[in-house]
């Protein structure tokens, strides 16, 4: 494959051979590292890595009482995240479910998408230039909701007391229209919202990953091994027996995913009905810090013990699952102990130096170079990609259970809006209209519909 090349520079004092060796060996090993890329690595930074690793050490270590206090800290620290994260994303559901309504606001849709190509009322109609209030926008004529509604309210007011003077009033009093004031900022916000969540999602496949690959051997269920002295120790990630893969499944892998689940739910319909450019870019920013919480609270609740063992845990990588030889398994203990005393969190050794490579037995393979599948991968964006789609089902869930399309107006906007029940919105409303949408409303009268622009009624 080396022949290929175009000729290249050689550097001095050696020959275009034992270059091009040295290239085609550099390439080998980057392929080498995507196909032994880690399988499951803990969140050491998260109460989701010490609720996964604390009960396995505590099993390891044949119940003693520190590793069981830190288990109980990790469990602790575990519940008190999920009721705060969950908490916070029922707030936004309350919001945009219940408040938004009760205030009387109809959801944004394609209200103002195109705000420049429109002139305004009393220029000819265009497509997807209607505003809720059923006339056509113009820049000048857009606001915010707050100011919207409070524009609208003292017109009608006006014709309440002045009924004679409705002419005067039209003509004098324009509440404006109200629409999102820029659709690129939207989805932009949307795609970084999205992305950030769509890291979380990555991270609950690997954990998936982890709970179907790793082994249910006791004999390979250790997390703390030593030497034969027993005058070292290392923590690694090992076996996990079935009964243990199914606790932390129910504990830690279905309430993570049901929360980015969640998360996403809410923070479009946020995201989507705020109109404001700063708004948008400020709401994104604060769903995003919704999913950091579980960082935060481990850095407040974790002692510096609990700390350590996470900083010194050596991950688990996928030639761990094929170490069939006695021999190799000695030789990665081994060197996991030396690169575990050694290494720093900074990659150096206690003397300031690189640290060693970890002396891992991986299987040997033939270099017959990079195929074309692992120069695709290097080129295809996949998570980019899953974020897209993403993006897309949710997105489509927005407009599917909140808009509609009006054929004569050439957009969508917003369904008919009912006033909420109620003002609370518990946790079974929560759950519920996350899946289905069943938020309910107090009579079949909306208090707003989408009205017909005058331009169709002539």
């Amino acid at each position: 494959m080396a022949s290929g090349y175009a000729a290249i520079e050689v550097p001095r004092g050696e020959t275009q051979a034992d270059h091009s060796e040295a290239i085609e060996k550099a390439s080998q090993k980057l392929v080498d590292v995507e196909e032994n890329q880690t399988v499951f690595r803990l969140e050491k930074s998260s109460v989701y890595g010490s609720a996964i690793a604390f009960p396995q050490i505590a099993r390891s270590s044949g119940y003693k009482g520190m590793f069981i206090s830190l288990w109980i800290r990790a469990y602790s620290a575990l519940a008190l995240n999920y009721f705060v994260q969950m908490a916070l994303v029922m707030f936004v559901g309350e919001a945009t479910q219940i408040m938004n309504p009760l205030g009387g606001q109809m959801h944004l849709c394609d209200f103002g998408a195109d705000l420049d190509v429109c002139k305004g009322p009393d220029a000819e109609f265009e497509p997807r230039c209607t505003g809720p209030g059923g006339t056509q926008f113009s820049p000048s004529r857009l606001y915010g909701y707050t100011q919207w509604a409070v524009q609208k309210f003292t017109k009608q007011a006006l014709l309440d007391v002045m009924p004679d003077q409705e002419d005067v009033i039209n003509e004098k009093v324009d509440p404006g229209e109200y629409g999102m004031e820029n659709s690129t900022c939207r989805w932009l916000c949307l795609l970084l919202f999205v992305m950030s969540v769509n890291h979380e999602i990555q991270v609950c496949f690997r954990m998936l990953a982890m709970l179907w690959q790793l082994p249910s051997d006791p004999e390979k269920c250790h997390w703390i091994e030593s030497n034969s002295n027993k005058e070292k120790f290392v923590f690694r990630i090992a076996g996990m027996p079935g009964h243990w893969k199914l606790i932390t499944g129910i504990v830690v892998f279905v309430p993570k995913l049901a929360l980015c689940y969640f998360v996403l739910l809410e923070g479009t319909t946020l995201l989507l009905d705020t109109s404001g450019i700063l708004d948008t870019v400020l709401g994104a920013m604060s769903m995003a810090f919704i999913l950091e919480v579980d960082e935060m609270l481990h850095d407040s609740m974790m002692t510096h013990a609990g700390r350590w063992v996470l900083d010194n845990m050596l991950d688990f990588r996928k030639e761990h699952l094929a170490d069939k030889d006695e021999e190799d398994g000695k030789q990665y203990v081994a060197s996991a102990r030396r690169y575990n005393a050694d290494e720093k969190k900074d990659g150096t050794t206690s003397e300031g130096v690189s640290a060693p490579l970890r002396e891992e037995p991986v299987q040997e393979r033939k270099h017959n170079g990079a195929s074309y599948g692992d120069l695709l991968r290097q080129v295809v964006p996949l998570r980019l990609i899953m974020t897209l789609v993403v993006m897309a089902i949710f997105t489509e869930r927005y407009y599917r259970f909140k808009c509609v399309y009006k054929d004569e107006l050439g957009m969508w906007v917003s369904k008919d809006m009912y006033t909420p029940q109620r003002a609370s919105y518990g946790l079974t409303d929560f759950i519920f209209n996350g899946f289905f949408n069943t938020v309910g409303h107090d009579s079949n009268s909306p208090f707003w519909t989408m009205p017909t622009p005058p331009h169709l009624l002539k």
